[in-house]
């Protein structure tokens, strides 16, 4: 199986498809895509692709710090999130990671491609995290990969939590990155991130994208976020031109757009809690709440004829054109549970139809 979702060239061959006929459930990406003026800037841009990008990225970095409520120097862009991700370890020379389970697979990934060894947290019995392990596993760590929300399970931690956490982290000598790269699906982005603790803090480095909210998937921008001095030593790892020059001219405009941030923000508000509703009206189903743009389910007892279960599921709904995420492949999961996207309101309507029809 994929080891992320939103592969649907794959999809389209392997359950023989029709790419318009398809609704992507499986990549959690804002359903009201590119608008017309960004399409535009990424026209323009394409005059100057016979140029290098602008190698520090200066107005691209002013813009994003305009954003986020920080300055040009707390920030470093790539090509999205996960090339952070991987950079991180390499370049601070970290060794021994402790990732709460289930998580993102990059954040493992990275941590033994540079050559370090992984301790796993298990969470509680809820999925949710459990504190008072989380800081006894940071003994013996050099680093803490943790997300809020968090992906698959959607759950966030309380902000009192996060702080504990960096206070605990900064006393041990560990280096804590926190992924925020779904923060912007939240219901209170601001309130919840710890950006301005990552400006002044030596051993904090957050992770935003702009391939979830901004729709980017395609084009590949993230940032890390953290005291000057990190992203100086972050920096001297990181390959000339990390950012391509249409990523950077979209992302731009995007900022710029802020009926675009309001409207996504007020559909995904309204669209996460309908849909949640909605699943959880099924008896076959456990839904969890969710904070980001994307809801976590698992089949429940009693045992479901055999097209319902697990990676089943998402054959039995991918032939109908739904493409939802099997999470299988979760550290701490099984074939019982599945992730699907926020989306539209008739696409929603669409999801739970094909459920009804599977699960009754």
């Amino acid at each position: 199986m994929d080891e992320h979702g939103g592969n649907i060239e794959k999809a389209l061959k392997q359950y023989r498809l029709v790419e318009g006929g398809v609704i992507e459930f499986s990549a959690n990406i804002n359903p009201l895509g590119m608008p017309y003026a960004v399409k535009r800037a990424l026209i323009k841009a394409m005059d100057s692709l016979d140029r290098y990008p602008e190698c520090e990225y200066l107005e691209l970095r002013k813009d994003l710090a305009g954003f986020y409520r920080v300055k040009p120097q707390n920030l470093l862009v790539d090509n999205g999130s996960v090339s952070l991700i991987h950079l991180i370890p390499r370049a601070l020379g970290l060794r021994s990671a402790l990732i709460p389970i289930p998580a993102f697979s990059e954040y493992e990934k990275a941590a033994r491609l540079a050559r370090g060894e992984v301790k796993f947290l298990k969470p509680k019995a809820d999925l949710s995290l459990d504190m008072d392990n989380l800081i006894k596993g940071l003994k013996g760590r050099d680093s803490l990969y943790l997300a809020s929300p968090n992906n698959p399970t959607s759950l966030s931690l309380e902000k009192k939590d996060l702080l504990m956490v960096l206070r605990e982290t900064k006393n041990r000598g560990v280096t804590f990155i926190l992924d925020e790269v779904f923060m912007e699906f939240s219901d209170s982005p601001r309130k919840n991130s710890l950006i301005q603790e990552a400006v002044q803090s030596r051993n904090l480095i957050i992770l935003r994208s702009m391939t979830k909210f901004f729709a980017l998937a395609g084009l590949r921008l993230g940032a890390a976020i953290a005291h000057p001095k990190m992203i100086a030593r972050l920096k001297k790892y990181q390959p000339p031109w990390p950012v391509n020059s249409l990523a950077a001219a979209a992302a731009r405009e995007f900022l710029k757009d802020k009926k675009y941030i309001r409207d996504s923000y007020k559909l995904i508000q309204e669209e996460k809690e309908f849909l949640y509703s909605e699943l959880s009206v099924f008896k076959a189903l456990k839904v969890w709440r969710p904070a980001a743009n994307f809801i976590l389910c698992q089949i429940i007892p009693p045992p479901l004829t055999p097209p319902a279960r697990g990676g089943k599921l998402r054959d039995v709904l991918a032939v109908k054109g739904i493409l939802i995420r099997d999470c299988s492949n979760f550290r701490g999961l099984d074939g019982s549970f599945f992730r699907v996207a926020v989306r539209s309101r008739k696409e929603n309507l669409k999801l739970l139809s094909a459920l009804k029809e599977v699960l009754g």
